[in-house]
């Protein structure tokens, strides 16, 4: 019975770590936004960058009154402000989405989501000559460790 009980017990822990979390955040679209005093001012305060997290104070219909995670108020327009929920644990089904990739030439492989408007790649364009200490063609490495 106690080891029964001792299943049953794991099996709800497991259940509940194993559900997907969904958590809606509000945040700055691409592109970035301007923070004005007022919601009729032309007055900016601060400029905000793509993806930062706000709170909305109050809803306007041209403007919203938004606080930042470092305590600045402000009226944002709202063509620049998303909701989006970001969930985390759980399964991914992949069957509805297309994945895009050229083998034959070095590039990354993608996979799109096409049901997003808003999508936008990330940059990849990162510069390892910093850290390229000196200069070896393949042969030269192979003769170093008696490969040829």
């Amino acid at each position: 019975m106690k080891k029964l009980t001792a299943f049953i017990v794991l099996l709800l822990a497991a259940w509940t770590f194993a559900k997907e979390v969904t958590q809606v955040v509000t945040r700055i679209k691409s592109g970035g936004a301007s923070v004005y005093k007022s919601e009729q001012d032309e007055d900016k305060t601060v400029d905000l960058g793509a993806g930062d997290e706000v709170t909305i104070l109050k809803q306007g219909k041209a403007r919203s009154m938004i606080k930042t995670s470092q305590s600045i108020k402000g009226w944002v327009d709202n063509g620049n402000i998303e909701r989006v929920k970001i969930t985390s644990g759980g399964t991914h089904n992949l069957k509805d989405v297309e994945v895009v990739g050229w083998l034959d030439n070095p590039s990354a492989v993608y996979i799109l989501d096409n049901t997003n408007p808003d999508l936008n790649a990330l940059p990849i364009d990162r510069n390892f000559m910093n850290e390229i200490v000196e200069k070896k063609d393949r042969e030269e490495v192979e003769r170093s460790y008696d490969e040829n």
